[in-house]
């Protein structure tokens, strides 16, 4: 994980932008320091205790990758890579990116219960680009919030996860209390777990901004007309005879569909059904 980045930065104040500043940017656990390395010489600091959300869509169009950060006081960061493979590194952005979620999650205490047990302290564990677990002592694995299928919002800081497993179906209560942290989580899953936003959908209410950003991603002719037979409620085995489709053209289209979040496994492999993100899009009525 890099501790340190070239890269540019603009502060948006207010809805007011700055001026983009070349910067060597070095993350810590309690937030990032800047130094201008352009003709001016100086230096800036943003602390994560005043962060109030990350990786949103950038308020002005920017065509580079770039990554938001939005503290108290109106105060947005958006630090940006340009082409010149000489001066920039996309990889390592990715990777400092995904170093400040760690320093923001890792070892998070949270509380967790399976149905029938006791609430227990647990922590979040990253281990890897779209890898979020759910940790005991450190150690233990108990979930992996990457590869939940089905998840509710049982009440504010309270979300429920149900896990496919060779046993069967696992459900696992997670109680969040501290608002930011849920938002974090969420943000995470979204940059780095494309998987997982077939469920963002259910959980992303609480976050108006979050929600709107859920789209449905770009489909082909046919995932389309795969999707749209089955949220008419056609049985996945019966897809193929509908469409006149080869069966494994057909299981093609449903695993490019989980991908994009759109379709989970239920059970036996072959069985898939939409996710609530492709639902709400279809009860939305967005094309």
């Amino acid at each position: 994980m890099p501790a340190e980045l070239r890269a540019r930065a603009e502060v948006v104040w207010s809805g007011k932008r700055t001026q983009t500043r070349e910067v060597i940017v070095t993350l810590s656990h309690s937030g990032l320091s800047m130094r201008f390395v352009d003709e001016k010489a100086g230096e800036d600091f943003f602390s994560f205790s005043l962060l109030e959300d990350l990786g949103f869509l950038p308020p002005f169009p920017c065509d580079e990758p770039n990554f938001t950060l939005r503290f108290s006081g109106d105060r947005v960061l958006i630090l940006s890579v340009g082409n010149n493979p000489l001066i920039y590194d996309r990889r390592k952005f990715e990777a400092f990116i995904h170093g400040i979620f760690v320093e923001l999650l890792n070892g998070v205490p949270v509380l967790m219960r399976r149905a029938g047990e006791p609430w227990s302290v647990v922590h979040l564990r990253l281990i890897g680009p779209g890898r979020l677990l759910v940790v005991e002592n450190e150690r233990e694995r108990l979930m992996s919030l990457s590869s939940v299928s089905e998840a509710e919002v049982l009440e504010d800081t309270l979300w429920r996860f149900k896990v496919y497993s060779p046993s069967g179906v696992e459900s696992f209560d997670l109680k969040i209390g501290e608002r930011r942290i849920r938002l974090f989580i969420l943000r995470y899953l979204q940059r780095f777990s494309p998987l997982s936003w077939g469920y963002l959908a259910e959980l992303s209410r609480e976050f108006p901004e979050l929600e709107r950003e859920l789209k449905r991603p770009e489909l082909e002719p046919l995932e389309r007309e795969v999707l749209d037979v089955l949220l008419a409620g056609i049985d996945p085995l019966d897809v193929p005879r509908v469409l006149g489709l080869d069966v494994l053209k057909v299981e093609g289209v449903y695993d490019s569909l989980i991908r994009k979040g759109l379709l989970r496994i239920k059970g036996v492999r072959k069985i898939v059904e939409p996710t609530p993100l492709a639902r709400k899009l279809k009860e939305g009525g967005e094309k």
